[in-house]
């Protein structure tokens, strides 16, 4: 297996959050089976507390055999399925993780 670093971006003009809730019940099978290292959401500019959400896209560490089955992986999120992610200009790279720690 491979750890993969995916940066996706979220196409112009649309609106994640009608498939939010989906999107984020998805997340924990997918950590608690070893598939996703890490996974988080990506910000046009820094959250302020009370104000809307301003997303840019999605990154996640995925651990696979091939690119192609990463995408794969992508492929099946609701966010892919409803064209909110730009799958054409998805970054997908082999990833070399010297630390980690968990989020407080």
């Amino acid at each position: 297996m491979v750890e993969w670093l995916v940066v996706v971006f979220d196409k112009a003009g649309s609106d994640r959050s009608k498939f939010r809730p989906q999107h984020l019940a998805a997340i924990p099978p997918a950590v608690e089976s070893g598939k996703v290292t890490n996974v988080g959401a990506i910000f046009s500019e820094i959250p302020e507390l009370g104000k809307p959400l301003n997303f840019a896209g999605s990154t996640y560490n995925i651990e696979a055999d091939t690119r192609e089955e990463v995408l794969e992986f992508i492929k099946k999120d609701v966010f892919a399925k409803e064209g909110i992610w730009d799958l054409d200009n998805i970054l997908i790279y082999p990833y070399g993780c010297a630390a980690r720690i968990a989020k407080k």
